[in-house]
């Protein structure tokens, strides 16, 4: 999960004061992208504005290991606004990328130094527990992640070959148009594309060096 170590220069803001080592979150959902930050405010970090979450966010423990299982850890954000909490729930990221950097800052609050792609991952769940307003209890959004191994592991899945998702992947691309066509095709109906002649069809030299079906 993790992509790049932590460089001196980092584990010195860390060590400063936990708030000037924080973690910028991508999360590639189908309506769109969504940036935000583990302090409080608006930042700018690689042209891209990230939304900061202060107390409301979380991310839980990571760990590694040197073997080549998986690992996974969860994401959370509590949640008071409930038209949001209605959009989200309508929201299915299973599969979909979800990058965090590892961000320092100097003791001006400005960016000294960043790890992009320190875990880079993908959302494989999303949970939402709920809240109680009579007791002015929070719900909260709780999306795991995981790395690169536990993708790798998995067999392949014929359905990202079909031309829907291709489409909803790259609209306009029809690489996998005849995909479906010729998998429910025999083998003697389809076109062969030989060395000699037309499509289909064997072909010979005569003796005027002619082809001759």
């Amino acid at each position: 999960m993790i992509e790049s170590a932590i460089s001196p220069t980092m584990i010195e803001a860390a060590q400063a004061s936990p708030s000037r080592l924080l973690a910028f979150a991508e999360l590639n959902f189908r309506s769109g992208w969504v940036r935000v930050h583990t302090g409080v405010g608006t930042r700018i970090y690689n042209g891209q504005t990230y939304l900061g979450l202060g107390e409301l966010g979380g991310i839980g423990r990571i760990r590694e290991n040197a073997s080549a299982s998986g690992n996974r850890t969860t994401l959370s954000l509590v949640v008071h606004d409930t038209a949001l909490l209605s959009e989200v729930m309508n929201e299915d990221p299973n599969g979909r990328e979800c990058f965090i950097h590892l961000v320092a800052f100097d003791e001006n609050r400005q960016i000294t130094e960043g790890a992009n792609h320190f875990i880079d991952a993908e959302m494989v769940d999303l949970k939402v527990v709920r809240g109680k307003r009579s007791a002015n209890k929070p719900a909260v959004i709780k999306i795991t992640i995981n790395d690169w191994f536990e993708r790798w592991a998995q067999p392949v899945e014929v359905v990202k070959t079909t031309d829907a998702a291709q489409q909803e992947l790259h609209p306009g691309d029809r690489f996998f148009d005849l995909v479906e066509v010729i998998a429910g095709s025999p083998l003697s109906s389809l076109p062969v594309k030989t060395n000699y002649g037309s499509p289909g069809k064997h072909s010979t030299r005569g003796k005027n060096g002619a082809y001759q079906r």
